[in-house]
């Protein structure tokens, strides 16, 4: 791991995770645990030495940690430590910064479902508190709930209140401020209360605030 030398603690954070990919390792598991394959197919364009080796710095820096799960799901996974997890309120500011002085997006730029829901994690959320709204995307699923009264993101399974499925495109348009309304969106199951207090926390929240 390279090092700056600099008695700075901005200089000593970049140290950690300053690296090229180092913070969208971060990113990635900040939705909960993923393997090793989630990690590259989430990650497009990483040479697998490249994530193998950051993945390294990182357990070794104590921001993340590999752990089996136990039986039935038995599969070794990557997670972030609690300093992982004290880097979210950076990952924030950083989404905010960039969707107001960040690079152009351009058509060939992917996108994933993970990558725009993490932009409205922290948001103010009327799902009451215990409830779980389920977002099935592409064939990704994902738990949005409620944690005082701002919104959580995780891939953690869960028993749902209600469940929403739409296509990426659609999430990624509404989410970016385009009108729609969410009484059109049809591929609602459960307690609707729920899934529409979540979809309103999702509303714009890709455009500057």
């Amino acid at each position: 791991m390279k090092r700056y030398g600099q008695v700075c603690p901005l200089a000593r954070a970049l140290d950690v995770v300053g690296e090229r990919w180092s913070m969208l390792i971060v990113r990635e598991l900040a939705v909960g645990p993923r393997r090793y394959s989630d990690l590259l197919a989430g990650l497009p364009g990483i040479p697998t030495n490249l994530l193998a080796g950051r993945l390294r710095d990182l357990q070794e820096a104590g921001v993340i940690s590999k752990t089996t799960l136990p039986p039935p799901g038995v599969a070794t996974v990557y997670e972030l430590t609690r300093a992982g997890l004290a880097l979210r309120p950076a990952m924030a500011k950083l989404r905010r910064w960039g969707v107001e002085y960040g690079s152009p997006t351009l058509e060939t730029d992917e996108v994933r479902p993970a990558w725009v829901l993490l932009s409205a994690a922290g948001r103010p959320t009327a799902i009451p508190d215990g409830h779980v709204c389920e977002l099935l995307i592409d064939g990704e699923v994902f738990a949005l709930t409620a944690s005082r009264s701002t919104l959580v993101v995780h891939t953690r399974p869960t028993d749902a209140h209600a469940s929403i499925t739409m296509p990426a495109g659609d999430l990624y348009r509404f989410m970016s401020g385009h009108p729609m309304d969410i009484s059109a969106i049809r591929a609602v199951t459960g307690d609707h209360s729920v899934a529409h207090a979540a979809l309103n926390t999702l509303r714009g929240a890709l455009s500057v605030e």
